[in-house]
């Protein structure tokens, strides 16, 4: 079974830290880019798909017409699993009651709440169109709608945040009640207006401080971390993300979209305009692709499996893709074993508390 991800590339807000959101206020354009949706899907028509994800800017922007027509697109295209997790993405001032039901009616599982933060200083910092009480109220309003599968997002790193104000945002985050959480370091994209007005953002040492703080404290909450920024409660692990840690197979459609089948990684053109000309001269939008030999396959598990808490056994990864790392790799674990980034538990490689500060790192040098 393979995953499904829809790019819809539209926001009702322009975010000072982002760069790749399209700001638009006109329909006709979301109904242009839905019509090269649909001629993108005809490519993969009847795929069978384990979970949907719609996400990429803020899906919700659209209005209920073309979400519907979106949802209608999916199931006349896709095969999708009875069982499947569908998620869509959201900031708190993109749901209203009538989103909400149809969502609920067509089989949406999963909401993903843009939050960020419910510290009104920094949410202004980020040039959000919502305040933490408007993020509360909708928080509980896709509750008493009838979702009980829902994401939200936190953002740590702020400038000049300090420690206290963090614990008062995880601490408010975690009152609202979620069961799966999401947590991201704030970064800055070249083009961004943050960029261009060159924000500083703490060092990596105090970052790291923070990162190692809000875990502790979601783990206090009752979160049980299981990828290297990801939480969840009662079992609510995103299948979506899961499948592509663990190396599965999934369709990207949309523009900047990645797909990864039969050991082959294509992405679609970035450009907005060049996205649109290109599906409606020829159906297709892909800008490159690679194919990956079993080596690579097996080095890239190795390292999406480090991020996740559960660890890899090297010897089944190795024996899935028969081959085996080599011998200056081998020792480059036996290296980082020694030094604490990593410890094996029985027949699994994980990384440590004190590695996961520095995975990047070690997965350059490892791979």
């Amino acid at each position: 079974m393979k995953t499904l991800y829809i790019h819809i590339p539209f926001c009702e807000q322009k975010c000072f830290y982002c760069s790749f959101v399209i700001s638009v206020g006109q329909a006709h354009r979301i109904d242009r880019y839905l019509d090269c949706l649909e001629k993108e899907m005809r490519r993969h028509a009847q795929v069978k798909v384990s979970s949907v994800y719609i996400g990429g800017g803020t899906p919700t922007f659209m209005n209920i017409r073309q979400l519907t027509r979106l949802l209608d697109m999916i199931e006349t295209y896709f095969d999708v699993s009875l069982t499947a997790e569908k998620t869509i993405e959201s900031n708190p001032e993109g749901l209203d009651r009538f989103k909400l039901e149809l969502l609920k009616t067509r089989g949406v599982t999963r909401i993903s709440l843009g939050v960020q933060s419910l510290n009104d200083r920094y949410l202004k910092f980020l040039g959000r169109n919502h305040d933490a009480s408007t993020a509360a109220t909708i928080f509980r309003r896709i509750k008493e709608t009838g979702f009980d599968n829902i994401n939200v997002d936190l953002m740590f790193g702020f400038p000049e945040q300090t420690i206290e104000e963090l614990k008062e945002d995880v601490a408010a985050i975690a009152r609202l009640g979620s069961d799966h959480l999401s947590l991201y370091a704030l970064t800055i994209e070249e083009n961004s207006r943050f960029f261009a007005r060159d924000i500083q953002l703490a060092d990596g040492y105090y970052q790291a401080e923070q990162y190692e703080m809000v875990c502790a404290l979601l783990h206090t909450a009752g979160f049980e971390q299981y990828e290297v920024s990801n939480f969840s409660k009662n079992g609510k692990i995103s299948q979506h993300n899961l499948n592509c840690w663990q190396g599965g197979e999934y369709i990207g459609l949309g523009v900047g979209a990645h797909s990864y089948m039969d050991a082959r990684r294509s992405w679609n053109v970035s450009r907005f305009n060049d996205y649109m000309s290109l599906i409606q001269s020829s159906s297709s939008a892909e800008e490159g692709f690679e194919k990956l030999s079993a080596f690579d396959q097996m080095k890239e598990t190795v390292l999406f499996g480090l991020r996740m808490n559960q660890g890899i056994d090297i010897e089944q990864i190795q024996k899935r893709f028969n081959c085996v790392l080599t011998d200056e790799q081998q020792k480059t674990i036996s290296d980082f074993i020694r030094e604490g980034f990593l410890v094996r538990e029985e027949n699994y490689l994980k990384t440590s508390d004190k590695g996961r500060l520095v995975l990047d790192e070690l997965c350059v040098r490892l791979l």
